[in-house]
């Protein structure tokens, strides 16, 4: 425990120390990738990961609209919280783009550390909350993520931040000097919560069932165990999050016609995820086709993915709307498929080594077995924090279901850094830092 014993002399004892010791880490780990291990290795040179929003945030910045480039289609498959976030890196030349990412990004880690060490003090102790920090920032996907413009840094920081936020309510603090003087009044938690809860729903489209569901239960709490004003600030906290969220609905309405609370996208990525498995469709991806491709293909529409998508969404409205309806012809009419792609899939998201047996094309990189070695040590220890401390342990581990499940049946984990479970890694790392604290006996 060397390491650790060091860090906690030098920083991790307060909540300042772990956010700029997070910050500066992620920046100078950052410079490394860029500066260093770019020009030798010639990998990184541009951005590795991309979804298309710093596309769309150069075009907001030109004057283009909600494109992903001049005079293309409207975009209904990318919500629009991330290109925002992005739109100061996107004014910057192409060139400056990377290095300028890496500075607010780098803040955001630091603000997730900080949420990390705060919540598992408050669950555990201050042992707990220094150790989840160290797990957290040995993370490489942690750096992956930073250096490119992919939502999950930010949804990370959203998510965890919620969870702090919601938990606060559910179990206040003790009252101290300190308590005393903050927290606000009840209309401000409300409006704190509810942008929150918008910003993440904004963010990723999933993320909207994550926060219906957690008012939704917490709601629930808060009437069994009357608690009116409880009560009170989450139904408050939803109808602020409605409010922000329906202009873009809005947008949405009057450009594409249909109801679209956030983004679309869902069934074509459903398929994304069914032709990925040899045993969910006939005729899954072969060799040399992309899974987009596939999945045109066992959609029934002519062409390919160059000539329909852009970015990994349709281009044209009554694509989204063939697949989205094949979609719930497939669960309705093959539960038993559907069910075993939804347990795939959950395994592949966090371990994509074990799956190689079921793959359509059976690949498997170093860095998905690194991958999955690295999330098998966690959910080991976690597994050890869940036998010894369950009531606590149990809370967090509802979060960590409650953000990953809706993931499930969509898309897959075929990505070697599992976006689509990074906004979990935070309280994950909190679960294993209480099992090795319980398995070392640290105090």
């Amino acid at each position: 425990m060397n390491l650790i014993d060091s860090l906690n002399r030098i920083v991790l004892k307060t909540d300042r120390g772990v956010f700029w010791l997070s910050s500066a880490l992620c920046l100078s780990l950052c410079l490394i990738i860029i500066f260093v291990i770019s020009p030798l290795t010639g990998l990184s040179k541009n951005f590795s990961g991309n979804d298309g929003y710093i596309q769309i945030a150069e075009n907001l910045v030109r004057g283009n609209g909600y494109v992903f480039e001049k005079d293309g289609s409207q975009i209904f498959h990318r919500p629009p919280f991330y290109p925002l976030f992005l739109v100061p890196v996107a004014i910057f030349p192409v060139n400056w783009q990377r290095f300028v990412l890496i500075f607010p990004q780098s803040l955001l880690v630091g603000l997730i550390s900080l949420l990390i060490f705060k919540i598992a003090k408050r669950c555990f102790n201050l042992s707990v909350a220094r150790i989840a920090v160290i797990i957290f920032l040995i993370n490489p996907w942690v750096y992956w993520n930073a250096k490119n413009p992919m939502t999950q840094i930010l949804q990370g920081f959203l998510y965890a931040a919620f969870v702090w936020l919601v938990g606060n309510e559910l179990f206040p603090p003790v009252k101290t000097s300190e308590t005393q003087q903050s927290g606000g009044g009840p209309l401000l938690k409300s409006a704190v919560i509810g942008a929150t809860s918008a910003a993440i729903a904004l963010t990723h489209a999933a993320m909207l069932v994550v926060v219906v569901v957690n008012l939704f239960i917490v709601s629930v709490v808060a009437i069994t165990q009357r608690r009116k004003q409880l009560f009170l600030t989450f139904i408050s906290a939803g109808v602020i999050a409605i409010v922000l969220i329906a202009p873009w609905t809005y947008r949405n309405w009057v450009v594409f016609h249909r109801f679209i609370p956030i983004a679309g996208g869902g069934g074509l990525a459903y398929f994304n995820g069914n032709v990925h498995w040899s045993c969910i469709e006939e005729f899954p991806q072969r060799p040399g086709e992309s899974y987009i491709d596939a999945s045109i293909r066992v959609l029934g529409i002519d062409g390919t993915e160059k000539t329909h998508t852009h970015w990994k969404g349709f281009k044209d409205i009554k694509y989204e709307e063939l697949a989205d309806k094949k979609m719930a012809e497939h669960i309705r009419n093959h539960p038993v498929p559907f069910m075993e792609k939804f347990i795939l899939n959950a395994i592949e998201f966090y371990f994509p080594a074990f799956v190689k047996p079921f793959l359509a094309i059976k690949t498997i990189t170093s860095e998905q077995i690194v991958l999955s070695i690295f999330h098998l040590v966690l959910w080991v220890a976690a597994g050890v924090s869940i036998f010894s401390c369950w009531r606590k342990s149990l809370l967090l581990l509802a979060g960590i279901f409650i953000y990953a499940v809706w993931y499930f049946p969509f898309a897959t984990g075929f990505i070697a850094h599992s976006p689509y479970t990074f906004g979990t890694i935070p309280l994950l790392s909190i679960l294993a830092a209480k099992g090795l604290t319980t398995a070392g006996n640290i105090r």
